[in-house]
């Protein structure tokens, strides 16, 4: 009779296994910002963690705790080395919400020692992108909410304006030089 591990990894296999029908029509999914499928390369790395060595990395008093920390600290030094950066500056999170929330308040918290105090953004940004913007609004920060036009565009000569105290601008533009090019002047 199959116990614990085993028997979880059995149940496992045999469900995964049923699930897959190749040639089976798909419908399309668009959003795959919101979520992608799994490139099979990481579904290799990731099962012996999700089967056989799962266990809280955090956790440095048992044998499951070891060998899952081995495998996330064995993660962040292959992203440090694709990157050039120091595995010291690599940090895993959850999601896009947890990251947007990690990098608005930190960034802001932490340039507001040196007086910029002012956070630009889109009206039509993320939710969790607003929602940390009303929050820094609470605490104190300036906010502007930059309206877009039809085309999702910025009208850059009319929303550039020279502040001096900006933090950041939390959007992607194509003409974002320009806009940083007015903004220290």
């Amino acid at each position: 009779m199959l116990k614990g591990r085993f028997l979880f990894r059995a149940i496992a296999q045999r469900t995964m296994a049923s699930k897959i029908e190749p040639g089976a029509p798909q419908p399309i999914y668009l959003d795959v910002q919101a979520t992608s499928p799994m490139d099979p390369r990481v579904v290799d790395a990731m099962l012996p963690y999700m089967i056989n060595d799962f266990g809280n990395p955090h956790s440095r008093t048992h044998s499951y705790g070891w060998k899952a920390e081995e495998g996330v600290e064995a993660a962040r030094k292959y992203v440090a080395d694709l990157i050039k950066a120091d595995p010291r500056d690599i940090v895993f999170t959850s999601g896009a919400t947890e990251s947007n929330n990690l990098a608005i308040k930190g960034v802001a918290k932490f340039r507001k020692q040196s007086g910029k105090n002012h956070i630009i953004t889109l009206q039509t940004e993320h939710k969790c992108v607003l929602d940390s913007c009303r929050y820094l609004e609470n605490e104190g920060f300036k906010v502007t909410y930059l309206p877009v036009d039809k085309g999702g565009m910025v009208d850059m000569e009319v929303n550039c304006v020279a502040q001096k105290e900006y933090i950041s601008i939390q959007m992607l533009l194509k003409p974002l030089e320009k806009c940083q090019s007015m903004l220290m002047t």
